[in-house]
């Protein structure tokens, strides 16, 4: 199963309870994205095209280049420069906040909320602080709009294999989780920002909400020092470290930890989230 199909198993798992209420009429979708600033995220306008019941009715881009290319790639004719011009005239029910460049994602979102949409699925990471997080789930709370973060393996289809494995004992009493990051040359913080979500994403299901957190960041192998803060790409603000070692302690009993380095040597294969018990472990791979 590729990429894409995960995004569309994912998709289709967030709008399915919709689209069965109202199988007659087609589900009314609109994409926003943003060519050169994060375009598309991964798939996250053709997806729809996967999924029954639903129908983009528009995608805006304001970059005209990528606009046009949009425009064929998802086969319609309604294309906006500006996404709230897209959101207010055609008024969708369901919204793609495709762009991966995080510093877009507040103001998109909340622009999408606040024209009535009630479904978005929004590419990762969601935000860029706990105060933009706040304020959107208060925006989809008072409008009654559901959030879905592109984490797609939460919605893999091995995942309930998974769960019954640790529900059945086949791997003993689940001790605790570790992950590790992709390990390529954005390791360290970017790989924290930008690929890390996924496997704390993991981390929250198998083991519940955070209750505490301690962690050490390293350049080169010292501590990290003012002198190390930099201005991070794709809009994550600044970062700092090449290396970074995150123990949480989670609300089932369970400790997580996750280390991330850059260039590790793993060629990416090390990116995974291991649940580790007194019989066994299972790597669930993140794909």
């Amino acid at each position: 199963m590729d990429r894409r199909s995960f995004i569309a198993t994912a998709s289709t798992a967030f709008v399915a309870s919709q689209v069965s209420a109202a199988a007659d009429r087609q589900r009314r979708v609109a994409v926003i994205g943003h060519t050169g600033r994060g375009n598309y995220g991964h798939g996250l306008d053709v997806v729809w095209q996967k999924i029954p019941g639903t129908e983009i009715v528009g995608v805006a881009d304001a970059n005209q280049a990528g606009l046009d290319k949009a425009l064929d790639r998802l086969k319609i004719k309604r294309g906006f420069k500006d996404y709230r011009t897209m959101l207010n005239e055609l008024r969708p029910e369901f919204v793609s906040v495709a762009p991966r460049h995080v510093d877009q994602h507040l103001e998109m979102t909340l622009a999408a909320i606040q024209s009535g949409v009630k479904g978005l699925y929004v590419e990762k990471p969601f935000c860029r602080t706990p105060a933009e997080a706040d304020r959107l789930l208060k925006a989809a709370d008072e409008s009654g709009a559901k959030i879905a973060v592109a984490h797609r393996n939460r919605y893999h289809p091995v995942l309930p294999i998974i769960e019954k494995l640790v529900a059945n004992g086949e791997i003993g009493r689940l001790l605790e989780i570790r992950g590790h990051g992709l390990g390529d040359g954005r390791g360290g913080g970017q790989d924290l920002w930008v690929l890390g979500s996924h496997v704390f994403n993991l981390f929250h299901h198998f083991g519940g909400e955070p209750k505490s957190c301690s962690a050490f960041v390293l350049q080169n192998g010292k501590p990290v020092t003012k002198k190390d803060v930099v201005t991070g790409p794709e809009g994550v603000g600044l970062l700092a470290g090449n290396e970074i070692h995150a123990r949480w302690l989670l609300s089932k009993g369970l400790v997580a930890s996750y280390t991330t380095f850059t260039h590790d040597g793993s060629n990416k294969t090390g990116y995974a989230a291991h649940l580790v018990g007194t019989k066994g472990t299972i790597s669930a791979f993140i794909f």
